[in-house]
C-alpha cells in the first residue's frame, strides 16, 4: 500500500493510504468486460474514414481481447492495466508475431460509456496524450458498448 503525507501547517502530519492499486485496476477490468464497437479512429495523423471505424468491434473476456472486422476475428491478446497511472495506462500485448514480442503501450479513459484509448506502435513509448499526431505513429480509438 502506497501512503500520502499531507502536511497540516505547523500543526503536524497526516499520513493517508492510497488506494490500493489492485482495486482500482479491477474496477476498470470490470468496466472493460463484454462487447465493444468502433466509434472513430484515428491514425498517426489520418482520420480512419467512420465506415472503416466502425466496421470493428471488441471482445473483452477477463484480460483476453479479440477485435472483429465485422465477424471475422482479426486480433487478440491480452493487456495489462494500470489505473492509478496520470493518465491511465494499458499495454495490448497482441498474440500474434511479431508485434507479440513488444507490447502496444497505450493510455485509455473512460468518459460515460465511451471508452478512448491512444496507444504508441510496438517498440515506442506511452503516448503522453489522448492525441494521434502526424508522424507519432500513435493511433486514438473511441469505443462504446456495443448495442445488440
Amino acid at each position: 500500500m502506497r501512503w500520502t503525507i499531507l502536511l497540516l501547517g505547523m500543526t503536524g502530519l497526516l499520513l493517508a493510504a492510497d488506494p490500493p492499486s489492485g482495486e482500482a485496476n479491477q474496477k476498470d477490468l470490470e468496466r472493460l468486460q463484454g462487447d465493444w464497437a468502433a466509434v472513430s479512429m484515428t491514425r498517426d495523423g489520418q482520420k480512419v474514414p467512420d465506415d472503416d471505424a466502425q466496421s470493428l468491434f471488441r471482445n473483452v473476456k477477463g484480460d483476453q481481447y479479440t477485435v472483429f472486422l465485422f465477424k471475422k476475428a482479426i486480433g487478440k491478446g491480452s493487456f495489462k492495466l494500470d489505473a492509478t497511472a496520470k493518465p491511465k495506462a494499458i499495454d495490448f500485448l497482441p498474440a500474434s508475431a511479431p508485434a507479440k514480442s513488444q507490447p502496444l503501450l497505450g493510455i485509455d479513459e473512460f468518459d460515460g460509456d465511451t471508452w478512448k484509448v491512444c496507444y504508441a506502435p510496438s517498440g515506442k513509448e506511452w503516448p503522453k496524450e489522448f492525441a494521434a499526431k502526424e508522424g507519432s505513429g500513435h493511433t486514438l480509438a473511441v469505443w462504446e458498448p456495443e448495442k445488440k
